[in-house]
């Protein structure tokens, strides 16, 4: 068995706890008694595979950016034989040291459809905090911060390309105090070189439907496969095999057809503003 996958994750494991300045003791007992010294050596030596709901549980508890936790967990998953399709429970906001910096993207490309929120990349920091506490997640302000520290990465020289396509409807559920701000904010973004945005209008009359918000990610190394991630309120699904992305993608193409172009986008968001506006102002009896 090609054992390449598997240095690879236990690679950027180690590398991942020594920059939170974590002593391995110390994650294998927070871990509860599936771990234990011993074995976050060995794992980190790659003398041994991790599981998916090991790998899963122990990214979580780093905290680990969405990119990096798609990519190892689908390497993961090709080298233990879980090739296709997998569900790991999503993780809170865990306890620890340290910060991830997003330093260098592991991505070269990634494609996200939103017809519920706006996408996490897009979000103002009063939006992200309304979304977390509507969603019933906790540490608002924490999930706020980080979530505008992780836009930095669209920012970067060398950032990925980053593609969203994304329902009007998602606006809708900003507080009206916010939106203004949310419109700004997401039109700032969308300008960035590294961001293609287009938006479906309110009024469009598609003819492709998504079933779930979904996101399709590139990566740079020829040895990582695309991965699509479909995310619910408590678990994350992970496609891998070849037919699912393609689908996903298929999906994401047909959608991105109906959808404004960019340029037109950018010109849409004010009007759509104005209309969610209207909606929600008191009709006459």
């Amino acid at each position: 068995m090609d054992t390449a996958p598997r240095q690879r994750v236990a690679a950027e494991l180690r590398r991942i706890r020594e920059t939170l300045g974590l002593p391995g003791e110390a994650v294998a007992a927070a871990l509860g008694a599936k771990w234990s010294q011993s074995k976050m050596s060995r794992v980190e030596n790659g003398r041994i595979s991790v599981s998916v709901r090991d790998l899963a549980d122990l990214l979580n508890y780093y905290d680990v950016p969405e990119d990096i936790r798609a990519e190892l967990l689908s390497l993961t998953a090709a080298e233990t034989g879980m090739d296709g399709a997998w569900i790991v429970r999503a993780g809170s906001t865990p306890r620890r040291q340290g910060e991830i910096a997003a330093i260098e993207s592991r991505l070269r490309r990634f494609a996200q459809h939103q017809s519920v929120v706006v996408p996490g990349q897009l979000q103002s920091p009063g939006y992200t905090r309304e979304i977390v506490r509507r969603g019933g997640f906790a540490h608002p302000e924490e999930v706020a911060r980080k979530r505008q520290e992780r836009q930095e990465l669209l920012e970067d020289p060398g950032a990925p390309a980053y593609l969203a396509t994304i329902d009007a409807r998602a606006f809708m559920t900003c507080p009206a105090a916010e939106l203004p701000a949310l419109v700004d904010h997401v039109a700032q973004r969308a300008a960035l070189p590294a961001v293609t945005l287009r938006v479906i209008p309110l009024d469009a009359e598609v003819q492709t439907v998504a079933m779930a918000p979904f996101i399709v990610y590139e990566f740079k190394e020829d040895s990582s496969p695309p991965v699509v991630l479909v995310e619910s309120q408590t678990a994350d699904l992970y496609l891998s095999s070849k037919a699912d992305v393609q689908c996903y993608v298929d999906v994401f193409d047909a959608l991105t057809a109906e959808a404004l172009g960019p340029d037109a986008t950018l010109d849409y968001l004010p009007t759509l503003a104005l209309t969610i506006q209207g909606l929600r102002s008191p009709h006459p009896q």
